[in-house]
């Protein structure tokens, strides 16, 4: 009769966990598959980043900038013609003279008069220096424009894939809680009718609480993640393409960590932008020292003056032309010059110092992306054999626990360690793509096809 009764509790318990696991993993399908079936993928969020990222629209903003400080460089060193025009109503009255040229009382006259002056540098060397600092300023903001790029690139793609991996984490913490529910109701009916111990039931209610509070922190930790690829991209974020189970596991080419060191200081935008600095800082060393410098220009002014009338009597009409070379010799200026030249020196000297700041961190960076890449393809080949081991194990202390030989806490463990095999599996694929995007940033050839080509490993609608 007992036997029959733990019989029929063994049956009733696998009832009860099918009506919960089956329903929970209906729901977790749908989820998934709504989740796709409209969803952007990584080149549609991408180009939503391109538009409206405020970091990136920013850098293009700075280099317009770089731009109009060229031209106002060229301006100073371009002819300078101005125009000029006056006109006076004069009163007088004479009261008394002891000049007998002079007229006798009142006197009212207009007098209009017109001036065009032309200046032209012939050689100020402070000028021709600024001219070639704003060139290479502007070089190098195109080329902070190309590294912003390729960073905006890294950046979405840790964000989307952070989207991803989130999802995975409350999609996993899901199937878990399901799971451990239905192994609690289980233990729970037993533990009523006497079949199982006190412990047990303890073990899988603690159990229980436990992975419904990491499902909580997992429902959060998706919803921050969204709200960051949101913050790049101006727009929602729900809805976004998952990764496909095959991915192609392709080696760093070349395989050797110094061949991409090498690549990025010859390649890297970001690097040859702080060069630019550095050779800009060099130009305005010569520019500050080219005040002790003498300058020449070119004066040409005609003026027209036209009177109706003066304290003479009569009017005139008189037209001047004056053209003249003007040289101006600084002497002394209280010592600025040199302090300027000074100063110039030091952020010369504060450039070269970040540049070798920025090459050390670059070289770190390739060196930890080509390794990233080569550990992370081990890691998703070992680990997918993991998930399916755990898997199997599972399915071990399932059958073990129906037949006693395990108990209920195996069983929960079993839950857990395949839960952890996966988000583990999954974060190894996602880590596996973006070292292979940040070793390509770090050699400065990452572009839109790279995009494109992860894109292609996205599980689309049509898929």
């Amino acid at each position: 009769m007992q036997a029959f009764s733990a019989g029929s509790c063994i049956r009733k318990g696998f009832m009860i966990r099918m009506a919960v696991a089956v329903p929970a993993v209906v729901f977790i399908c749908l989820m998934v598959f709504t989740s796709f079936l409209h969803a952007r993928d990584l080149e549609d969020v991408f180009e939503l980043a391109l538009e409206k990222d405020p970091r990136f629209a920013g850098m293009q903003y700075e280099r317009n900038a770089e731009e109009e400080v060229l031209r106002q460089a060229w301006g100073e060193v371009l002819p300078t013609l101005t125009a000029e025009g006056a006109h006076t109503e004069t009163s007088q009255e004479i009261i008394s003279t002891d000049n007998e040229v002079y007229g006798s009382g009142d006197s009212d006259y207009p007098t209009t008069e017109y001036t065009v002056s032309l200046t032209q540098p012939l050689f100020d060397f402070a000028s021709y220096m600024k001219i070639k600092s704003a060139g290479t300023n502007f070089k190098g903001a195109e080329l902070e424009v190309a590294a912003a790029r390729q960073e905006l690139t890294v950046r979405v793609a840790t964000a989307y894939f952070g989207v991803l991996a989130a999802r995975d984490r409350l999609r996993v913490t899901g199937a878990e809680e399901a799971a451990v529910k239905s192994h609690y109701e289980l233990v729970s009916e037993k533990f009523k009718r006497g079949l199982s111990p006190r412990t047990d039931y303890y073990e899988a209610k603690a159990r229980l609480a436990e992975v419904r509070t990491k499902r909580l922190v997992a429902e959060s930790d998706l919803d921050d993640a969204r709200q960051a690829l949101e913050e790049i991209i101006g727009d929602s974020a729900d809805s976004l393409a998952p990764l496909k189970e095959k991915l192609p596991l392709l080696s760093p080419e070349p395989g050797d960590a110094g061949a991409w060191i090498d690549a990025a200081i010859d390649q890297n935008p970001a690097l040859k932008a702080i060069q630019q600095e550095v050779e800009s800082a060099r130009q305005e060393i010569r520019r500050q020292r080219a005040g002790h410098y003498p300058s020449l220009d070119l004066e040409a002014r005609y003026n027209r003056r036209d009177t109706e009338g003066t304290l003479f009597g009569g009017g005139s009409e008189v037209e001047t032309v004056d053209v003249g070379v003007r040289l101006t010799v600084p002497i002394y200026q209280g010592g600025i010059v040199s302090s300027r030249t000074r100063e110039a020196g030091h952020r010369k000297n504060a450039l070269q110092q970040e540049k070798v700041r920025r090459t050390r961190a670059l070289e770190r960076e390739a060196r930890a992306a080509f390794f990233g890449v080569g550990n992370a393809i081990k890691r998703v080949k070992s680990l997918r054999e993991a998930v399916e081991a755990q898997r199997l194990a599972l399915e071990g202390k399932k059958d073990g626990y129906e037949s006693g030989l395990f108990t209920i806490l195996a069983v929960l463990d079993a839950e857990r360690d395949l839960s952890l095999a996966r988000l583990n599996y999954a974060r190894a694929r996602y880590e596996y793509i973006l070292n292979t995007l940040i070793l390509k940033k770090t050699a400065g050839t990452l572009n839109d096809e790279d995009i494109a080509g992860v894109n292609g490993w996205l599980r689309h609608s049509s898929d």
